[in-house]
């Protein structure tokens, strides 16, 4: 009879560990399985200070009575993480009575501060302030009131932003807006003798409101409708460079004006499918939306402004090495019969290398690569780098026929819109003059206590020319 071999004494307590260890780990998994079928029973919210308690319930999408599936602690984290308003958020589940209570434990972001802005751009340089408040009566409503004075676009803008209306699906926003700036235009002919300086300024005020309102449909995706009603009143046209010859030729000292005044009333319908999330700096996921916006009397607008655009937008942000960041972003517009204010450009800020509103068209097509990585940290100050591509076709499909009377001019359009001589400005796509790309590298500062950047430095070179310009934003 053969007997039983017997373990080493040394492996006796070894085994019983192990056993141990599988035991609990059986309790853990079993316990964890049986809470994926529990219900949820109670919610709670720690360290809400500022904000309602049922505000944070609301945003994490949790309620008493709902089945705590497999995802819902991660989509709840998410979806906090992305409503801005909370600089670090836990989520877990413990055992309550016959279900589970979930406890969000939240640290909040400070809702407000008066920010100074400052920004400078090829061309455009402007300083200014903004109070801003991001969690108002404690419920995740937002109100912003600011202003800037700049060298070619001052302004001042009040608006107030409700995301969900009395906690539900529904939003609204308004504003109020006054704007006085300059609008240069140059010419797209490449010419020798044509400086890299604008043809005409225009001198442009508008004051008006707009409003809109919509639904987030199961938070992701949004169908809104706006309508918007503004005065244009366009104070003087004159050329930039009065003592260049070739541009007095094609347009006469003083140049006719680039446009009318007049009432602009237009309507908006969006629809956006959101899949973006965010951390810190940290964006991922993706987004598409689609604008149309049609102006005409039935608006509000004057007898002579009717105008269509439609324009779409694509993100996609990619998360790897936990802080590294690549996000890609592309669109396009085209329109009919713009005014002046509302025609495409391209420049400064959208087309780094380039000057404020190098470009304009009715048509516009755009890309934009950009990859972000952590470089240090101080406290809560996390400093990033990132390198970047900026690209934009944009041209003008449509211009009037030439005037029969002065063959060197185009036909004044019924709006008022008067283009550039022929001979500065031509119509139609052509891939060497309308296509431009840049590339560079900056550097971004976020406070983990605050969703945007407090400052922001790009370096961009157009290819193709010889000029590295640079962008330089503070506060927003």
């Amino acid at each position: 009879m053969c007997k039983r071999p017997r373990l080493p004494d040394t492996l006796v307590p070894l085994m019983r560990s192990l056993a141990c260890a599988f035991a609990v780990l059986g309790v853990l998994v079993s316990s964890y399985a049986q809470a994926q079928q529990e219900m949820i029973t109670d919610v709670r919210v720690v360290n809400s200070v500022r904000t309602n308690e049922e505000t944070v319930r609301s945003i994490a999408g949790i309620s008493i009575g709902d089945p705590l599936l497999s995802d819902t602690l991660d989509i709840a984290r998410e979806r906090l993480h992305t409503s801005g308003m909370f600089a670090d958020v836990n989520v877990y589940w413990e055992p309550h009575g016959e279900g589970v209570r979930v406890v969000i434990v939240i640290t909040e972001k400070f809702p407000w501060a008066p920010l100074p802005t400052f920004s400078y751009s090829p061309g455009n340089i402007s300083a200014g302030g903004v109070v801003a408040h991001g969690n108002l009566f404690g419920r995740g409503k937002r109100g912003l009131i600011g202003g800037r004075v700049s060298n070619v676009d001052s302004g001042i803008l009040a608006a107030y932003d409700d995301p969900a209306v009395f906690g539900s699906w529904g939003f609204f926003t308004v504003k109020g807006r006054y704007q006085s700036q300059i609008i240069p235009e140059y010419s797209n002919v490449d010419h020798p003798d044509i400086p890299l300086e604008p043809i005409r300024n225009t001198k442009l005020r508008s004051y008006g409101f707009e409003a809109n309102v919509g639904v987030a449909w199961f938070r992701k995706v949004r169908t809104s409708f706006g309508w918007n009603l503004d005065q244009n009143n366009v104070l003087w046209s004159s050329l930039a460079d009065p003592s260049n010859p070739t541009v007095l030729a094609g347009l006469g000292n003083p140049p006719p004006l680039a446009a009318s005044s007049a009432r602009r009333g237009n309507a908006t319908v969006n629809l956006t499918f959101d899949f973006r999330a965010r951390q810190h700096a940290i964006m991922y996921g993706n987004s598409l939306g689609f604008t149309f916006e049609y102006a005409a009397p039935r608006w509000g607008s004057q007898s002579s402004i009717w105008y269509w655009k439609a324009s779409t937008n694509y993100e996609h942000g990619i998360r790897f090495f936990k802080q590294h960041n690549l996000i890609v972003r592309a669109g396009g517009i085209a329109g009919e019969n713009l005014p002046l204010w509302s025609e495409n450009s391209a420049g400064g800020t959208n087309l780094r290398g380039y000057l404020y509103r190098q470009f304009q068209g009715d048509t516009h097509l755009r890309t934009q690569v950009e990859y972000h990585f952590p470089l240090f940290s101080l406290w809560s100050l996390d400093v990033r780098g990132l390198v970047f591509n900026d690209a934009a076709a944009i041209w003008f499909r449509q211009l009037p026929e030439r005037d029969p009377v002065d063959n060197s001019l185009y036909i004044r359009r019924d709006d008022g819109r008067q283009f550039l001589p022929p001979e500065f400005l031509q119509q139609g796509f052509r891939a060497s003059r309308d296509i431009h790309t840049s590339a560079g590298a900056g550097l971004r500062f976020y406070l983990r206590s605050v969703a945007i950047p407090l400052v922001g430095v790009d370096v961009g070179n157009g290819l193709g020319t010889k000029d590295i310009r640079v962008i330089l934003v503070l506060g927003a």
